[in-house]
Parts: structure tokens; C-alpha cells; sequence
């Protein structure tokens, strides 16, 4: 099962609106967490029961470990957060 967690986030907006996520941090209950995006693997728009967003794979380092995330910007409510199913 999915659930979110917000997180605060560092991006780039390119020239042509497009985001580029560069780094974000998350309380994960015992601690902040930091994480630094390497690469972007995909990005798609995505609509769920009205909810419109862009979700982004990327390859990152959260602290020494490079995991694949799962991150998702929220159009209309202008929010990022991360998928936890996908931070182990």
C-alpha cells in the first residue's frame, strides 16, 4: 500500500515550466532526513480521481545509501511528497 509523506523540496524550473527536483528533506519520525536527487529516471503526469501531478522515479542519496524514490509534485495544490512504499 502507498502512502505519501510531504516533504520540503530544492527544484529547478526550467525555461520551459518543467521541474527538476535537486534535493529534499523528510522527517521520517526518529530524524530529518536528507536526500540529494542524482538522476531523474521518468517523469509522467499523472491523474488520480482528480488529482493531478507529476511523478518522478529518481535514482537518490538519502545519507550514504542510494535507493530509488518515488516523488510526486501535486499540480494544483503545489505540494512534493514522497512515496514511502518505495523508502526502505
Amino acid at each position: 500500500m502507498d502512502y505519501s509523506t510531504g516533504v520540503d523540496m530544492i527544484a529547478v524550473c526550467n525555461a520551459d515550466g518543467s521541474f527538476q527536483p535537486l534535493r529534499f528533506r523528510f522527517d521520517d519520525g526518529a530524524e530529518t532526513q536528507r536526500v540529494r536527487v542524482l538522476e531523474i529516471l521518468s517523469c509522467k503526469e499523472v491523474r488520480y480521481v482528480n488529482v493531478e501531478a507529476y511523478e518522478y522515479v529518481c535514482r537518490a542519496l538519502v545519507g550514504d545509501q542510494e535507493q530509488v524514490l518515488r516523488i510526486r509534485y501535486g499540480i494544483r495544490a503545489h505540494r512534493w511528497s514522497l512515496f514511502q512504499s518505495e523508502f526502505h
